[in-house]
């Protein structure tokens, strides 16, 4: 992690070194190495130059004039001072060389000065070619020809004449060697950057992944839920990668994008400061004017919009009246409503148009004026030789520059603020309170032979207190077929969780065989408890795989005999690779009868004493309805069997009907009891509607 935040800021150092490279090759291109002349200055440096002259002691003055000067009347006049006649224009650039001749040697050293005043030729015609020395010169007063100097004295290469006597293509040379290093190690430091990042954010997703899964499986309280596991997948795919999206933005964006910026307006700012906060203030008045025009706008589409789509319900509202408006001859009227609804529609398009079209070029405009505006005062202080060419074209990348960081970091605020939000979300999940623990000294369960029994059970929902269950009392005896209604599904579901201990009750307990099973080992009573559940799901492997799932202790011939007793074997056997075959979802595809038939082998496989089945409804044909009923009385002998029913014949075929409402047990008893007595069990029952089979239910 630490390693993915120091690229990070190599690169974002890079490019301001760059930037700084960038300058330096302008002003080679401007100048060509060459120092300006006394006359090529400007009246206010020419009087910067005369006070820093005579600023200067005696001695240093005539040492350099004596450098400058063919003869002993020139050299002192060249030195100044009071009693002297006024020095003429060809006297004053014999001092500006001797100046300049000072500042080198101060800045760099004795050669840097030799280099620009060689002995041999002190009154060269054609001005030397000093590469950075030229800079460094021009700068020699600044805080800039202070570190320039300093670069200077430690890379010779960048001022040392050559021989043909210049130094600027050696300088050149080095200027595009160094940037193309930097640009290397730029590049090496943002891939390494992006691949750090990815692999902190991969590590990141699989650990939160894993740990999502692992506190899910022994979750209880999801039993509860009647969104089944909609919130742990939403954990699990959404908030985990807003998370990751989040860390890999804090590790690139958040540490690069700050320094960036500040490096980026710091040299801005040096480069010339009048002209930075020309930039700052036009910004802010852009940002103030464009952005609340912009926020009307954007408030514009929004409203456009939501006209828009209630106006567009509203038409093909009408539209679906056809059969009405013809009905009851009312076509005038609906052709005014529609001509009524077409031009709110018009209207609320065009409102969402001018919104959204018009938002873009405004703001386009507004920033187009701000750089002509900008590019105007940069102009008039090149001109007026306040600004350099360099300076110019470095502030203008410069500016440009700060967008797309600027950009980059408003999408990592977002970022981090949604993975703040999912990380709350999942640390709130993984704090919930787990599956009811094994007791250390649990005991091994063995298969039924008495009776299943709850006592004064209450369950209430974990983080709402709603009351699932509230002393709810019955027995199951051994080897009998029972059924459970209730028009709430929750409820039913929580009585079977209840039994394969996925969920330990509030109060109360659960005996099987008189062992309350809050004292024996998960491993034997969930052997002993198969759930076949309407929205169990087959998953993406083999047909053998979905049956045995997976456990070895299960040979093939085993695994066929379940899927025969449950009468799936015949259309398994039609699968192109027959047991082999993979189905699920990213695999064939089954109906609905035929997940169900799966489902049912895969319980049937383990030979539990207490089988639950939570009969399927909706698209299942009539043949898997009748397969169920001939595997149930082929199956059920000498095992307990716990109906969610759904059906008219289960419920004539079972011993027993416990009727829940309200979280209580209202009632039980056969079915025929239950019709007679009931008026709650009457109204839950589906198929009561009059029909044959309503009709059958009623006898």
């Amino acid at each position: 992690m630490s390693a993915a935040v120091i690229c990070s800021l190599g690169a974002a150092v890079a490019y301001l070194l760059l930037l700084g490279l960038l300058y330096l090759f302008i002003d080679l291109l401007v100048w060509r190495g060459h120092v300006p002349t006394y006359a090529q200055l400007t009246p206010a440096h020419q009087r910067e130059f005369a006070d820093e002259w005579m600023t200067r002691t005696e001695e240093s003055r005539r040492e350099a004039a004596a450098r400058v000067a063919s003869t002993k009347e020139t050299a002192d006049v060249v030195v100044g001072g009071e009693g002297t006649r006024a020095p003429t224009a060809g006297e004053w650039e014999l001092r500006w060389s001797a100046g300049v001749w000072l500042a080198l040697r101060e800045r760099v050293g004795d050669a840097a000065a030799e280099a620009y005043l060689p002995a041999e030729s002190p009154a060269a015609d054609s001005p030397p070619q000093i590469g950075l020395l030229s800079l460094v010169a021009r700068e020699r007063n600044r805080w800039s020809g202070r570190i320039l100097g300093a670069v200077a004295s430690w890379n010779e290469w960048s001022w040392r004449p050559g021989e043909n006597g210049s130094a600027n293509r050696a300088y050149l040379t080095g200027l595009a060697v160094i940037a193309l290093v930097i640009g290397l190690i730029r590049g090496l430091m943002a891939n390494a950057m992006v691949y750090l990042a990815a692999v902190v954010r991969l590590d990141l997703v699989a650990r939160l992944r894993r740990a999502l899964y692992l506190h899910t499986s022994r979750l209880g309280s999801l039993a509860l839920r009647t969104a089944g596991t909609r919130e742990p997948v939403q954990l699990f795919t959404k908030h985990v990668e807003s998370v990751g999206d989040a860390t890999a933005a804090g590790l690139t964006t958040n540490w690069r994008v700050p320094v960036l910026v500040i490096g980026l307006l710091a040299l801005i700012m040096l480069v010339n400061f009048w002209i930075a906060v020309s930039f700052l203030l036009l910004a802010a008045l852009v940002w103030l004017i464009a952005g609340q025009i912009a926020a009307h706008f954007r408030r514009e589409a929004r409203l456009g919009s939501r006209q828009a789509d209630t106006s567009l319900a509203l038409l093909v509202e009408s539209l679906s009246l056809l059969r009405l408006v013809k009905c009851y001859q009312m076509e005038r009227f609906n052709q005014a409503r529609v001509e009524r609804q077409l031009a709110e529609s018009g209207r609320a398009s065009w409102r969402r148009f001018r919104g959204e079209a018009l938002l873009r070029p405004m703001l386009e405009a507004v920033a187009l004026l701000a750089a002509l505006a900008l590019l105007y005062l940069a102009g008039r202080a090149v001109l007026a030789w306040e600004f350099t060419v360099a300076g110019l074209v470095v502030m203008g990348v410069a500016l440009v520059s700060l967008g797309p960081p600027i950009s980059a970091w408003f999408d990592s605020r977002r970022k981090l603020r949604r993975g703040r939000e999912s990380a709350e979300a999942i640390l709130e999940f993984l704090e919930r309170r787990g599956e009811a623990a094994e007791a250390a000294d649990a005991e091994y369960l063995a298969p039924l032979t008495s009776r299943i029994e709850f006592r004064n059970v209450t369950v209430k929902e974990p983080g709402t207190d709603r009351t699932v269950l509230d002393c709810v009392s019955f027995a199951v005896p051994a080897g009998s077929r029972v059924a459970i209604m209730g028009s709430d599904a929750t409820e039913k579901r929580t009585l079977v969780y209840l039994l394969a201990r996925f969920i330990d009750p509030t109060s109360g307990e659960v005996r099987v065989d008189e062992k309350n099973i809050r004292w024996v080992t998960h491993q034997s009573l969930r052997a002993q408890v198969a759930l076949v559940m309407r929205d169990e799901e087959i998953f993406s492997d083999t047909v053998a795989n979905n049956i045995g799932c997976g456990d070895q202790q299960y040979n093939l011939p085993q695994i066929i005999e379940s899927a025969k007793l449950a009468h799936a074997h015949q259309f398994i056997e039609r699968l192109p690779y027959g047991y082999e075959t993979l189905v699920g979802e990213h695999g064939h595809s089954l109906t609905p009868g035929e997940k169900f038939r799966l489902a049912l082998a895969r319980a049937l496989l383990r030979d539990p004493s207490i089988l639950v089945i939570e009969e399927p409804h909706g698209p299942i044909d009539e043949d898997t309805l009748a397969l169920l009923d001939d595997t149930i009385e082929r199956a059920g002998h000498d095992r307990t069997i716990i109906f969610l029913a759904n059906r008219l014949s289960t419920l004539w075929s079972v011993g027993q009907v416990f009727l829940l409402h309200g979280g209580r047990l209202e009632a039980s008893g056969s079915h025929r009891e239950l019709w007679n007595q009931n008026p709650y069990y009457r109204r839950i029952q589906v198929v009561a509607d009059g029909t044959t089979e309503g009709a059958a239910l009623r006898d």
